[in-house]
């Protein structure tokens, strides 16, 4: 394998091209994948991946990152971006040494909001989870070297849904045990794929911060941050899927967050900046 692999990125939206962008600043050759064509931008191909392949793809990447998102969030849009392209992908491809799948903290399903981490049983009963699930077994029984990414909720530029949340005033529906969410900044989060991809990791990672805090605690703490009242509270039943992930096998390769928590990754708000 060269020193630096020469990376084929599926899906060129925001996480993808701030993966790509970083690993071209690493001295990899990387192209990437969208729906339709950019123009000015020569290092990607545009392809719709949910069909068969055929030769329009050169087989000659080391490591296919796979990060693509659904057009439509029904179980057949689902299994089309991730089972289906990415055995297209891999049909594509047969010269692939690695595959690196991004996946997501949904795949763990409900845990009566306790803790759990990449050994933990996987029992989705929504079909986001369960797709998701599907294609991570395709993944790791593909016969490359396999690194599942399991990402929290992205937050950062751009991501204002806890920000219209709030400004919204509806009141919040608060459970017991609370709803928790299991989030990563997209900084941090390009950054431990770059991260994981670089040093040649394989197997299960969540990429998640260090705070799997419960939504009406961050939308307090926001509120209070830009002086706006507090959301009223009314009662809700359980939550249908309901965990805290823990990112301790992320830390034990040396990676480092720059926004551990939400606090940090929201530190730059003021009460005259809604973002």
């Amino acid at each position: 394998m060269h020193a630096r692999p020469r990376v084929l990125v599926a899906g060129a939206g925001d996480l993808g091209t701030r993966v790509a962008d970083t690993l071209r600043s690493h001295g990899c050759e990387v192209t990437a994948i969208a729906r339709r064509p950019r123009p000015g931008q020569q290092s990607l191909l545009a392809l719709d991946l949910t069909q068969a392949l055929d030769a329009r793809i050169e087989d000659r990447y080391d490591l296919l990152l796979h990060c693509l998102a659904p057009a439509d969030r029904d179980e057949a849009g689902y299994r089309a971006v991730y089972v289906d392209a990415l055995r297209h992908l891999l049909q594509a491809l047969p010269g692939l040494t690695r595959v690196a799948f991004v996946s997501s903290t949904a795949v763990y399903g409900d845990h009566g909001g306790g803790l759990v981490d990449e050994d933990s049983r996987c029992r989705p009963q929504r079909c986001n989870g369960q797709v998701l699930l599907a294609a991570e077994h395709l993944a790791v029984h593909s016969g490359r070297e396999a690194l599942v990414l399991r990402l929290g909720g992205l937050y950062g530029p751009g991501r204002d849904s806890l920000l219209r949340r709030l400004g919204s005033g509806e009141p919040l529906a608060v459970s017991d045990p609370p709803a928790f969410g299991n989030r990563i900044h997209v900084e941090d989060a390009a950054a431990a794929i770059v991260h994981l991809l670089l040093r040649g990791d394989r197997g299960t990672f969540n990429l998640v911060d260090d705070d799997p805090a419960a939504q009406a605690d961050v939308l307090d703490w926001l509120a209070d941050r830009l002086g706006l009242a507090r959301l009223a509270r009314v009662p809700a039943p359980a939550a249908t899927e309901n965990k805290r992930v823990a990112n301790q096998r992320l830390h034990a390769t040396g990676f480092r967050f720059r926004f551990p928590d939400f606090r940090a990754g929201h530190a730059d708000l003021r009460p005259d900046r809604g973002e």
